[in-house]
């Protein structure tokens, strides 16, 4: 093998010593078949067994991660391979390591980016348990395609090929068994160019790591917090405009109740509203901001747009402003009750916008200041 090799077929392992020995007798044997310089990089997760002295005693590069997690030893074991194209496949003997051939064709000779099987396409999933195979990847699979406009039939297929360009751009982080769902989500989100290849999965040798539930919220949660448009600026954008809108009825006085005019307890719904629009909204930027700053979305013409104008101190211009007329209106108020008597003010409904020009002022300027710093950049990841 050269010093870099063409291919390296990372796999993790944690008390495989079933299924390593066979797993890497048939990449070996792959290798010299195709022709194929490559290298088998075996990243142990803390195994008690006999795995790492199979996979040594048989020629496979071993490494160590002591961080649990089947997304650790990922990254680790991608850390420490050496080819120009990458492979990632479960150490349990469930997938067929011959047809990285035609992984790699379909890499090097169609010009995809990124390689994922599919158990789906000609049903390859019968040794799928009933629960995920109907229930829990489909699921996962359709929410996916659904927030990402991707077409996968299995986002959480883990036998699949990248080249080590492709991979630097997915820039994945993920600890757990959701970081299957982060190379497909980022796949997109960097623009890669995506194939599926039909596969089958074999009978697993040894026992499941998999935690269902668990690793099927951590999967849902990545989703929602990758998907900021859906889940935090469309919802945001309605509550808020909500409630400006109930806000301004009910100062101009055109909602009226039994030919008495809306108040206090309207405007209270109108100040609930806006906050938690705002709020919703706020959240959706640094999310956005999130995944600017890691170059996912640098195509993106209102973010862009958004950056070239925003400047730190506008930010707490405008939120200090609200600040200050919300102070406004409350100081008026308040010398009008104190003059009252304490009695009740005759128009509750400037009280309630005035606390949601407050609350939204506050939120803007810490807002600005979060979003500022999030969107330094270091020297080395300017383009």
């Amino acid at each position: 093998m050269s010093q870099q090799p063409l291919v390296s077929v990372v796999m993790p392992c944690l008390n495989e010593e079933e299924a390593i020995g066979p797993c890497i007798e048939k990449i070996q044997r792959t290798f010299a078949a195709a022709g194929i310089d490559g290298e088998i990089v075996v990243c142990d997760n803390g195994s008690t067994d006999a795995s790492v002295a199979i996979a040594e005693r048989m020629g496979a590069r071993v490494v160590h991660q002591p961080l649990r997690g089947y997304g650790q030893a990922y990254l680790k074991g991608f850390a420490s391979a050496r080819g120009r194209y990458l492979v990632m496949g479960d150490a349990d003997d469930t997938y067929d390591f011959t047809m990285i051939p035609q992984f790699l064709a379909a890499l090097r000779d169609e010009g995809h980016d990124f390689v994922t099987g599919s158990r789906y396409l000609n049903g390859g999933d019968a040794n799928i348990t009933a629960l995920h195979r109907w229930f829990g990847n489909p699921a996962l699979t359709r929410i996916l395609n659904l927030f990402f406009g991707a077409r996968y039939t299995d986002v959480y297929c883990g036998f699949r090929a990248f080249s080590r360009e492709a991979y630097d751009r997915i820039r994945p982080v993920s600890p757990g068994m959701e970081f299957n769902l982060e190379l497909a989500i980022n796949a997109g989100l960097a623009g890669l160019r995506v194939k599926e290849i039909p596969i089958v999965l074999a009978p697993r040798k040894g026992e499941s790591k998999l935690r269902t539930f668990r690793d099927g919220w951590r999967s849902l949660r990545m989703m929602l917090l990758y998907s900021p448009n859906k889940v935090f600026f469309l919802p945001g954008s309605v509550l808020l405009a909500l409630g400006l809108l109930i806000h301004l009825a009910v100062l101009l006085g055109l909602v009226r109740f039994g030919g008495r005019p809306a108040s206090s307890v309207t405007a209270i719904f109108a100040t609930i509203f806006s906050v938690v629009g705002f709020e919703i909204l706020s959240l959706g930027l640094h999310a956005k901001t999130y995944s600017w700053s890691r170059r996912f979305d640098r195509d993106n013409r209102v973010l862009g747009a958004f950056y070239a104008r925003f400047k730190l101190e506008g930010g707490l211009l405008v939120g200090a402003g609200l600040v200050a007329i919300g102070a406004g209106i409350l100081a008026v108020n308040v010398a009008e009750w104190l003059r009252s008597d304490l009695l009740p003010l005759p128009h509750p409904e400037w009280v309630a916008f005035a606390a949601t020009l407050v609350i939204i002022g506050f939120s803007t300027l810490f807002s600005s200041l979060f979003i500022s710093a999030m969107s330094m950049t270091r020297p080395g990841d300017a383009e």
